[in-house]
C-alpha cells in the first residue's frame, strides 16, 4: 500500500502542473486524453450494462428481479460518474470518480454471481476489466493496484458465497486468474513509463519550441526598435539640417544687413556680435527644452538680463505663458534689439533709468497677446533721423513671421514699444 500511496501523490503532484501562455502544454495534453479515455472506458462499461439488463429484460422477464435491480443501479452510477467528468484540469478528482464507478460495477457483478449461483462468470468480468483498465485507461500503477485489490476481495467474496467447495475451485483457476491479475499491474507500471517518456519528450519539445517563440519576439522587438532608432535619426537629421540652414540663412543675413547700415568695421564688430551672442543665448534655451518653447519671461529675463545695472533696472511682470519655437526666435531678437538700444541711447545707458516689461492677454476681438516696452529716467528722446537694421527688425520681423503688429514711438521720457500676437499663433 505504500507503492500506492506514494504513486497516488504523484498524480496530485502533477496536477498542479500548470500550462504556461495559450498554447495548450504537454500537461494539459495529459490530462485531456485522461479525461477522454476514462469517459469513453465508462461509456463502454455503461453501454455493456445497459445490454445484459435489456437482455435480461428481454430473456427472462420478470423472472430475476434482484439481479435487473443490481444492473440497474449499475447503470445509473456510472450514467451518473460520466456526468460529472468534464473538467480535465481536475484529474485527481477525475480518477477517483472513475474509481468508484468502476468499483461499484465490480461490486455489482460479484452481487449478480451470487444471485444468479454462478462464480466462473464474474471471475471472467474481473479478468477482462483488469486487462482493459490496464492497457486503455491511463492511470497509475497505483490505481491499478487498487483495482486489483478489490476485484481480488470481491472474487473471494463471490466464490466463498457461491462454490460449495471454494478451495478447490481455487485449486482449479488460480493458475491463471492470479498471474493475470499481478501482470496487469506490471502492464500498467509499463505503459505509465511509456507515457512519461513521452511526456518529458514533449515538454521539452514545447519548452524548447516556447524558448524559439520568445527568441523571435524579441528578436521581432528588437528590429522594430531598430527601425524606429533609424526612423527618428533620419528625422533628427532632416530636423538638423533645416534648423542649420536656416540658423546659417539667419547670420548671414544679419551679416549683411548690420555691414550695410554701419559706418565703420569697429561698429559692425560690436553690432554682429551682440546679435550673434544674442541669436545663440536663444538657440541654447531652445535645445534645452527640445524646441518645445520658451516661457515669456525666461526669454525676457534671457535676452534684458545681461544689460542690467542693478536688480531696479529691468522690471519683469509677465506671465508664464510659453512661446513657441518659432515666435521665440523672432521675438527674442526683438527685445535684443530694444536692449541694445536702450543700452546705447536710452533707459539702460544710465544707472538711474529703468525698463520696464508687462504682459497682458486680452480677449476682445480675437485673443492676443500684449507686450510692453518702456524706459524711464533716462537720457532725453529723439527719434532718430533714419530707421537701420534694428529699427527695421523691430518693426518689420514679428509682423511678418507671426501676425502680429509691432508699434514704436521715440516719447522725450523714454522708448515705448507695444507689441500683440495673436494667441492662436502661440498654441
Amino acid at each position: 500500500m505504500a507503492k500506492v500511496a506514494g504513486s497516488l501523490a504523484l498524480t496530485d503532484e502533477e496536477e498542479m502542473s500548470t500550462p504556461v501562455g495559450n498554447v495548450c502544454s504537454p500537461r494539459q495534453t495529459a490530462d485531456h486524453l485522461l479525461l477522454e479515455r476514462i469517459r469513453l472506458g465508462l461509456k463502454l462499461d455503461l453501454a455493456g450494462i445497459a445490454v445484459v439488463l435489456v437482455g435480461e429484460a428481454l430473456m427472462r422477464p420478470g423472472e430475476r428481479v434482484a439481479i435487473t435491480a443490481l444492473q440497474a443501479v449499475n447503470l445509473v452510477a456510472v450514467a451518473a460518474a460520466l456526468r460529472l467528468l468534464h473538467d480535465p484540469a481536475r484529474r485527481s478528482s477525475n480518477l477517483a470518480i472513475a474509481f468508484v464507478a468502476y468499483a461499484i460495477t465490480i461490486v455489482a457483478i460479484g452481487a449478480v454471481g451470487i444471485v444468479a449461483g454462478d462464480a466462473t462468470t464474474p471471475l471472467i468480468l474481473f479478468v477482462g476489466l483488469a486487462l482493459a483498465t490496464a492497457t486503455f485507461v491511463p492511470w497509475s500503477p497505483g490505481w491499478q493496484l487498487l483495482s486489483v485489490l478489490l476485484i481480488v476481495a470481491t472474487s473471494i467474496w463471490t466464490v466463498s458465497t457461491v462454490v460449495e467447495a471454494p478451495r478447490l475451485f481455487w485449486v482449479q483457476n488460480v493458475g491463471s486468474v492470479v498471474p493475470t491479475l499481478i501482470a496487469t499491474v506490471f502492464i500498467a507500471y509499463a505503459l505509465e513509463r511509456e507515457r512519461a517518456a513521452d511526456l518529458r519528450a514533449e515538454s521539452e519539445r514545447h519548452a524548447s519550441e516556447e524558448g524559439l517563440r520568445e527568441s523571435n519576439q524579441r528578436l521581432q522587438r528588437e528590429v522594430e526598435q531598430h527601425h524606429r532608432t533609424e526612423e527618428a535619426l533620419r528625422f533628427a537629421l532632416r530636423e538638423l539640417d533645416h534648423r542649420v540652414k536656416n540658423t546659417l540663412a539667419a547670420v548671414q543675413s544679419v551679416a549683411d544687413h548690420t555691414l550695410r547700415t554701419t559706418a565703420t568695421m569697429a561698429e559692425f564688430r560690436d553690432a554682429f556680435s551682440g546679435r550673434i551672442q544674442a541669436m545663440s543665448r536663444i538657440h541654447t534655451v531652445l535645445a534645452a527644452r527640445r524646441w518645445e518653447g520658451v516661457a515669456l519671461r525666461e526669454l525676457v529675463e534671457l535676452v534684458v538680463g545681461p544689460y542690467r545695472h542693478c536688480p531696479e533696472s529691468v522690471s519683469v511682470d509677465c506671465g508664464g505663458l510659453s512661446m513657441p519655437s518659432d515666435v521665440v526666435r523672432v521675438l527674442g531678437m526683438t527685445l535684443h534689439e530694444l536692449a541694445t538700444n536702450a543700452a546705447k541711447h536710452g533707459a539702460l545707458s544710465t544707472k538711474a533709468g529703468r525698463v520696464v516689461v508687462r504682459s497682458r492677454v486680452e480677449t476682445g476681438n480675437g485673443s492676443r497677446l500684449c507686450i510692453s516696452w518702456s524706459e524711464h529716467d533716462g537720457p532725453v528722446v529723439q527719434e532718430p533721423a533714419r530707421r537701420g537694421f534694428g529699427t527695421r527688425l523691430i518693426e518689420e520681423a514679428l509682423p511678418y513671421e507671426s501676425d502680429g503688429s509691432v508699434k514704436l514711438q521715440f516719447p522725450s521720457d523714454g522708448v515705448r514699444c507695444e507689441i500683440e500676437l495673436p494667441l492662436d499663433r502661440l498654441q
